[in-house]
């Protein structure tokens, strides 16, 4: 399920209901937004009629912040022109859509708000090419087809690039069209590691430049490269610091020499994790336990007692916080 938007000021009318109601049946949720938010967690649906007041919209800063965001879907039901001054964003052709789930036109919106939800580019629309080639089939005559053919090869309106992303015989159809340069499309080989690559991968990306210097895709690679992010990945590590230690003399003595050292020994291992705890008071390290190596002994005893001290080495088990900066470059298919 997909979350999205009516903007309060779109048309009331039937249509927009219709439209509303048809992307519920296809599993969207039109959810109510909260007023002062200005660019919208889901997409935002702005259908225009010749009622809508497009000179408003088009100096409305929130409608702007919108389409700059990725999040707006404007979707026309009657024939009318958008303001020059809005940003370029997804724009939805209904002005002959009759409530049809499958008509092509109704399906470039449902793409544009799953586009939008992901933050990613507005998908090319196939309606508008559907229709061309239906109109152009209509009437097969000598003149129409040798017009067809021209703008093909001329690359008119795109429709090389429409013809060759059409949803029929893919990917054969688009592999078809790189291997013979048409419509921005790779070659098989292109599309193939493309598709095999490691996603998200900055480095993948380079190699893929690097292995078709010429490729379709060249250019869209060099896009993501230059939209990356860095990531800080953290981990705890294993780590131990050590230094000499000596363990001081008891100021009272014990009855015999075995309870002088085990009475120097407590007291050692308390004051060594102590010291141990200090070196990892801060955000890099953690405690994990304290070890005393074998010590060299030396007492000796007094009319007050028996008394111990020794020498021998600390060690303090620790974890060290690791940090590592990542590359992401976030990518999408063509």
């Amino acid at each position: 399920m997909t979350d999205f938007h009516l903007d309060t000021r779109s048309s009331d009318n039937e249509r927009t209901r219709q439209i509303v109601e048809q992307l519920e049946l296809q599993g969207f949720v039109l959810t109510p937004r909260e007023p002062e938010e200005i660019v919208a967690p889901h997409p935002v649906v702005l259908v225009w009629s010749r009622e809508t007041d497009s000179a408003a919209l088009a100096l409305d800063p929130e409608v702007t912040a919108l389409a700059k965001a990725g999040r707006l879907v404007s979707v026309l039901v009657e024939k009318v022109k958008l303001p020059n001054a809005l940003p370029s964003h997804a724009v939805v052709d209904l002005v002959g859509w009759r409530g049809s789930s499958e008509n092509a036109f109704f399906k470039d919106l449902v793409e544009a708000l799953c586009a939008a939800s992901l933050r990613n580019p507005p998908p090319r629309p196939r309606g508008p090419t559907g229709r061309l080639i239906r109109r152009l089939c209509g009437g097969l005559t000598v003149g129409v087809v040798l017009a067809f053919g021209i703008a093909v090869a001329l690359n008119i309106l795109e429709l090389q690039n429409n013809l060759c992303s059409i949803n029929f015989q893919q990917p054969h159809l688009s592999d078809f069209c790189g291997k013979w340069g048409l419509g921005d499309k790779p070659e098989r080989t292109e599309r193939l590691a493309w598709e095999a690559r490691e996603p998200n991968s900055c480095q993948a990306l380079r190699r893929h430049m690097e292995q078709f210097p010429d490729g379709a895709l060249v250019g869209l690679a060099a896009d993501h490269l230059n939209a990356k992010t860095l990531v800080v990945d953290e981990r705890w590590v294993p780590d131990q610091v050590s230094w000499p230690y000596t363990a001081s003399v008891p100021g009272d003595g014990a009855i015999d020499e075995a309870t002088a050292k085990t009475k120097t020994m407590n007291a050692a291992a308390q004051e060594a994790e102590t010291i141990c705890k200090a070196y990892a008071e801060s955000d890099l390290y953690r405690f994990k336990s304290v070890t005393l190596q074998e010590p060299k002994w030396e007492c000796f005893e007094l009319l007050s007692g028996h008394f111990c001290g020794f020498d021998t080495k600390q060690i303090c088990q620790l974890e060290r916080l690791e940090r590592t900066n990542r590359e992401v470059c976030r990518t999408s298919n063509p």
